[in-house]
C-alpha cells in the first residue's frame, strides 16, 4: 500500500539538487558557507532576503502535509537516499557545541538551519496525515527488504542492501544532530517526528505557566476572557507538585475547557534548572495545541483574545509578535552581524537591534503561534531558554541571558536564527493608561522642546469669529487703529492663530503596559491591575484608569518613557484619550471578576 505525503515545491527541489550535486562534485563546503547557506559576499543589505512561504525558513514538506497534493512514498525516500551528508559534513555537524555569547549562536543557528532541511525531508518520507489522524510510519525497513526489485530501481540505483545501509545511516545521523541540538523533548516524546504530528491536529488553544503565587491571576484572565466571549480550550503549565497545588489544580480545572499540567514532566533539564521566564517556550511548545496563543498570567484584554488569529500578520506568516516600548535607544547592529548566519533578512535589517531605535524590541506577553508551521524555530527558541539560557561558570562563556533581558528577544531572534522570517510583529503602538499627573504646553524650537509655563490654550474660535458688532462700530474702531489696545488684540489673535504650533505633554505613570490595535484602540495590557502587583500588603489599590497615552507623538519626535522600580513606567506624550463606554465596562468588569475570585484582598 502507498502511502501519500505532499509534492515539494520546485524552489525546494532545487535546494535538494544543490546539496546533492555538491556532495556528488566532492565539494562538500565548510559548514559555515554549505550548500544549505548563501556565501558571505557584498554588504549585508545585498545579502537580505525577502520574507516568504517558500524562503528557507518555511518546512518546504512539512507544514504542507495533508494539504491534498499527492507525494509519493518512493519520491520522498528517493529524496532522503540523495540527502545523505557526506563523512565531512556529518562530522561538521556533529561536533559539540562550543563556546558563548554571539560566536555560539551563530554556530547554533547554522546547526538548526542544516537540521531543518534534513528533518523536513526525513518528515516526508515518515509522517502520513490526514484532515483527523497524523502518525509516524516506522515500516520503511520492512518495505526496503520486500520491495519488487522494479519499485526500489525508480527509487536509486544502488542494490538493495547498500539502499537499507544508505538509510540506516541517514536515521542514525539525524537522531544524533537531533540530540546534539534538542536532547531535552526525550524521553517525553521518542523522537521530533513524534513530538511534531502529536499537534498536527491539535486545534486551538490558549497556554498560560506559572505558579501558586500566579493562580489567582490565572482565574482572573480566563473568566475575563470567558465573558469576552472566548470559549478556547485552556492549558496551564506549571513546575511540578510544589509549582502549583492540588488546591488551586481542582480550582482551575473547575472551568470548562481548562486543564493543568506538569511540565517537569515532559522535560529533561540534565545540566541546567527549566525555571522562572525560561519555562513559556517549553509551555508553548509542549502544549497539545497546534495553534497556540501563549499569555503571561498578568495579561488581560479589552476585546476576545480569539480575535488574534484572524489578524491579517498572522493568517500571512502563522506567528504574532507584539513590540515592546521604545526605549534607551542603542544600536546592536554590529551584534546583530555577529550573531546571525548569511544571509541576514530584511526583518533583521529592519529591527530596531539593527537601526538603534531601541534596545528592546519585542514584548513576549502575548504569543500566537502555529506550532506545526514554525516547529524548528520553536526548537530554536527552547534551546536559547534552555542548555544554553546560562553563563557557563566552569569555562567563563556567557548565556542568553546575559546577552539581553530574560526570555523576551528570544523569539524574534530564535526564529531569525532558524532561518524562519516568517513571523509579523503587531503594528499597533504600545502606551499606557492611567491618571494624568501633569499637563504641559510647549513648541518645538529647531527641534527642542521650548516649554511654556505661562501658556493658557485659547478658546476654539478667534475673536473675529464672535464679532456681532453693527457696522457704525466698525467705523469708530477704525480710527482707534493705531492705539496700544487695538495692537494688544493684534498680539492676541497672532498668539491664538499660532496655538496650532503649541503642543500638549500629558504625563502618566503606571504599572500596565498597552497595546493599541490599528485603530489606536485598547487591544490587550499586562501588569495586572494593582498599583503594584509585586506588594502584598491589603493597602495597594486597584489602578484608577482615566485615560490612555500612545507612545506615538503627534510631532514624531521619539518616545518619552522613563521606567521605575516595580514595572512602574512614566510615558508623556502629546495626546490623552478617553476610554468609550465599552472599554470602560471592560475595565469593570475585569476588577470585579478579580475580587469574585479573592484576587485582591478585602479593602482593595
Amino acid at each position: 500500500m502507498e502511502h501519500t505525503v505532499d509534492r515539494l515545491e520546485g524552489d525546494e527541489e532545487a535546494e535538494y539538487e544543490k546539496v546533492k550535486n555538491s556532495q556528488t562534485d566532492n565539494k562538500e563546503p565548510h559548514l559555515e558557507e554549505g550548500a544549505d547557506y548563501v556565501p558571505e559576499g557584498g554588504s549585508d543589505e545585498e545579502s537580505a532576503v525577502e520574507p516568504s512561504h517558500h524562503t528557507q525558513s518555511t518546512p518546504f514538506v512539512a507544514h504542507n502535509i495533508g494539504s491534498g497534493e499527492k507525494y509519493s512514498f518512493r519520491e520522498a525516500l528517493r529524496d532522503v537516499l540523495h540527502m545523505i551528508p557526506d563523512e565531512i559534513y556529518t562530522r561538521d555537524l556533529l561536533r559539540p557545541l562550543e563556546g558563548g555569547g554571539q560566536d555560539r549562536l551563530k554556530e547554533l543557528g547554522i546547526r538548526v538551519r542544516a537540521f531543518h532541511k534534513f528533518f523536513t525531508v526525513w518528515e516526508a518520507l515518515h509522517v502520513v496525515a490526514d484532515a483527523k489522524l497524523t502518525y509516524v510510519r516506522d515500516d520503511v525497513i520492512n518495505y526496503l527488504e520486500n520491495a519488487p526489485e522494479k519499485e526500489l530501481a525508480e527509487v536509486s540505483n544502488l542494490e538493495r542492501g547498500d539502499i537499507v545501509r544508505a538509510y540506516e545511516r541517514y536515521r542514525a545521523f539525524l537522531a544524533q544532530l537531533s540530540h546534539i541540538l534538542f536532547p531535552y523533548t526525550s524521553p517525553y516524546f521518542a523522537d521530533h517526528l513524534t513530538l511534531h504530528a502529536h499537534f498536527r491536529n491539535g486545534g486551538r488553544g490558549i497556554v498560560l505557566s506559572g505558579n501558586d503565587k500566579q493562580a489567582p491571576f490565572f482565574l482572573t484572565s480566563i473568566m475575563s476572557f470567558r465573558k469576552l466571549g472566548c470559549n478556547l480550550p485552556v492549558e496551564i503549565m506549571y513546575l511540578g507538585e510544589n509549582d502549583l497545588n492540588d488546591d488551586w489544580r481542582m480550582k482551575l480545572e473547575s472551568i470548562p475547557g481548562v486543564v493543568t499540567r506538569d511540565l517537569s514532566q515532559m522535560v529533561s533539564d540534565d545540566g541546567w534548572e527549566l525555571k522562572g521566564w525560561a519555562s513559556k517556550a517549553f509551555a508553548l511548545l509542549m502544549s497539545s495545541f497546534r495553534e497556540v496563543i501563549y499569555l503571561d498570567a498578568d495579561a488581560l484584554f479589552f476585546v476576545n483574545p480569539e480575535d488574534l488569529f484572524q489578524d491579517p500578520g498572522y493568517v500571512e506568516t502563522g506567528a504574532l509578535f507584539f513590540r515592546d516600548r521604545v526605549y534607551a535607544p542603542s544600536s546592536r547592529k554590529q551584534w546583530l552581524k555577529d550573531m546571525l548566519p548569511k544571509p541576514i533578512s530584511k526583518k533583521a535589517q529592519t529591527s530596531r537591534y539593527w537601526t538603534g531605535e531601541s534596545r528592546e524590541q519585542q514584548e513576549s506577553g502575548c504569543l500566537v503561534v502555529d506550532k506545526w508551521r514554525h516547529f524548528v524555530a520553536m526548537l530554536t527558541v527552547t534551546r536559547m531558554n534552555g542548555p544554553d539560557r546560562d553563563d557557563n561558570s566552569k569555562t567563563g562563556a556567557k548565556g542568553v541571558y546575559s546577552l539581553f533581558y530574560g526570555d523576551k528577544e528570544t523569539f524574534w531572534l530564535g526564529w531569525e536564527l532558524a532561518g524562519d522570517t516568517d513571523y509579523w510583529f503587531n503594528e499597533g503602538a504600545v502606551g499606557n493608561m492611567g491618571v494624568v499627573s501633569e499637563h504641559q504646553y510647549y513648541k518645538l524650537i529647531e527641534g527642542h522642546a521650548e516649554f511654556l509655563p505661562d501658556y493658557h490654550p485659547p478658546i476654539s474660535q478667534s475673536f473675529h469669529e464672535h464679532d456681532t458688532k453693527p457696522k457704525s462700530e466698525h467705523k469708530e474702531e477704525s480710527k482707534k487703529e493705531d492705539s496700544e489696545e487695538h495692537k494688544q488684540e493684534m498680539a492676541d489673535d497672532h498668539e491664538k492663530r499660532s496655538s496650532s504650533d503649541v503642543h500638549s505633554l500629558y504625563t502618566v505613570s503606571s504599572p500596565q503596559l498597552l497595546h493599541l490595535d490599528l485603530n489606536n484602540r485598547p487591544l490587550w495590557f499586562n501588569g495586572w491591575i494593582l498599583d503594584d502587583k509585586y506588594e502584598e500588603a491589603k493597602h495597594v489599590n486597584v489602578s484608577t484608569w482615566d485615560v490612555f497615552l500612545s507612545e506615538v507623538k503627534e510631532t514624531n519626535e521619539a518616545p518619552e518613557w522613563k521606567i521605575g522600580s516595580h514595572n512602574m513606567a512614566v510615558l508623556k506624550s502629546t495626546h490623552a484619550f478617553e476610554f468609550t463606554e465599552g472599554e470602560k465596562e471592560v475595565l469593570a468588569m475585569i476588577v470585579e471578576v478579580a475580587r469574585e475570585n479573592g484576587a485582591l484582598k478585602p479593602g482593595q
